[in-house]
């Protein structure tokens, strides 16, 4: 049984290592990585979603088969979370048992800050404030350098976006955590409208989950959130297996 993975803005297959010391043995966790990042980093950078999805999704199609499987992301994760699946259902390809979204809200209810257009030096500081980094990546030039095209072409990806509601609801639940201080309507915060409109998406909602902490609260709070969705995941697979 399959965690499939795909990190924030700006992340790599390395950006869930704290969550991944907290599953089982009897799952395994795999985080895809987008190009220009990490054992990627050659490969050229891809600045829309679309793009982004197409290449999760043949990374995805070499890693599913009859066994469960589940996807995990984390704010930019959970938009190409359900692009992908999205492009799963399109395709008539075995699909996830749940979806599990953290850090952002659903897709089509968000403004999205145009920060990829923002000269440089206004460009990190606003990164700083969104916690979006750690501070030993923000203190060395050389990191920032490094990181600069990745999160620029990611922001640009999401400030593109175009939202376009699907035909039919996901017939898989779609399980949503939230930091609590990234919670209400000022910067930086996603509304509780926001939050609940993942219910709108799927024909088997559920309750929205809270963790304490900021936007980065999974890498705070591992073990909860990891706790989280294994039981979102276990639950999910037995749910099948009674309804059917």
């Amino acid at each position: 049984m399959k965690i499939i993975a795909l990190p924030f803005a700006g992340g790599s297959k390395y950006s869930f290592k704290e969550l991944e010391k907290c599953i089982p043995n009897s799952l395994e966790w795999i985080t895809l990585e987008l190009p220009g990042r990490g054992n990627r980093f050659g490969e050229e950078i891809l600045e829309d979603i679309d793009s982004m999805v197409n290449d999760l999704f043949l990374q995805i199609n070499n890693l599913i088969s009859k066994e469960p499987y589940m996807i995990y992301g984390h704010s930019l994760g959970t938009l190409l979370g359900y692009e992908l699946a999205k492009k799963l259902v399109e395709s008539n390809s075995e699909l996830p048992k749940c979806l599990y979204f953290t850090g952002k809200g659903a897709p089509g209810t968000e403004r999205n800050e145009k920060r990829s257009e923002l000269p440089k030096d206004k460009f990190w500081k606003r990164v700083e404030e969104m916690g979006g980094l750690p501070k030993e990546v923000l203190a060395h030039q050389e990191l920032l350098d490094l990181h600069y095209p990745i999160l620029k072409a990611d922001f640009k990806a999401l400030e593109e976006y175009i939202f376009t509601p699907m035909k039919n609801l996901f017939e898989i639940p779609i399980f949503v955590c939230m930091g609590e201080d990234e919670i209400g309507e000022g910067e930086d915060k996603v509304s509780i409208t926001s939050i609940k409109g993942w219910n709108n998406e799927t024909k088997f909602p559920r309750e929205i989950g809270i963790i304490p902490g900021k936007h980065f609260f999974i890498l705070e709070y591992s073990k909860q959130i990891v706790s989280k969705i294994v039981d979102a995941f276990e639950s999910s697979v037995n749910f099948e297996k009674v309804d059917v």
